[in-house]
């Protein structure tokens, strides 16, 4: 069922940045390792981290499409953490030991993001959109012995899905809309910063 499935995924996700953590709070494990050390000590778990986030997305896309933009920088925003915390480790310039530090704070700050976003992630599976829950409460009649869905609530759900198409594809176009402006705010950045080096040279 796709709610068990959910919750496997977030517990998973919730084990894993607690063994995390535990190893970025012992003073000990970060003091005694170089940042390549550190990166490889929790390379397999970042990227394990970095899936189960991308896959707990598509979940919440499906159970509460009306958040798609919420969600989606919610997902961003750790993407963008996990990145720079393996950037800083790897970087090809030599990493010192205040690079270190600035990646495992950069890393505990993710954690905590991923901690928030792992409640969001159970309110949604407690409180999924109104049609989603029709659709999962149907599916369940039709695995057990429980009375069929009357036609009365068959227009219902037909009417609620209808609602959350057109939620999503104000969601769409409103995703669309804000990679045009951050792409028009982009270009008047660049014109900028050009104008700014001819006016140096």
């Amino acid at each position: 069922m796709v709610l068990d499935r959910f919750e496997d995924r977030i517990d998973e996700v919730e084990r894993t940045i607690k063994e995390m953590a535990i190893d970025i709070t012992t003073g000990t494990f970060v003091d005694k390792l170089s940042p390549e050390q550190m990166w490889e000590s929790m390379e397999d778990r970042v990227r394990l981290v970095g899936d189960l986030v991308n896959e707990l997305r598509e979940y919440l896309y499906l159970l509460k499409p009306e958040r798609v933009p919420s969600i989606q920088r919610y997902v961003t925003g750790i993407n963008e953490l996990l990145s720079l915390f393996e950037e800083t480790l790897r970087s090809d310039e030599g990493s010192t030991q205040d690079d270190l530090n600035e990646s495992v704070e950069k890393l505990r700050q993710t954690l905590v993001d991923i901690t928030e976003f792992i409640s969001f992630c159970r309110m949604v599976k407690t409180e999924p959109s109104e049609t989603i829950n029709e659709i999962l409460v149907l599916r369940a009649n039709q695995a057990t012995d429980a009375p069929p869905m009357t036609q009365e609530k068959m227009r219902r759900l037909g009417d609620l899905v209808s609602d959350a198409q057109a939620s999503t594809e104000e969601s769409t176009e409103l995703l669309a809309k804000m990679g045009s402006q951050l792409e028009a705010v982009r270009a008047e950045y660049e014109r900028l910063l050009y104008s700014l080096k001819k006016m140096e040279e």
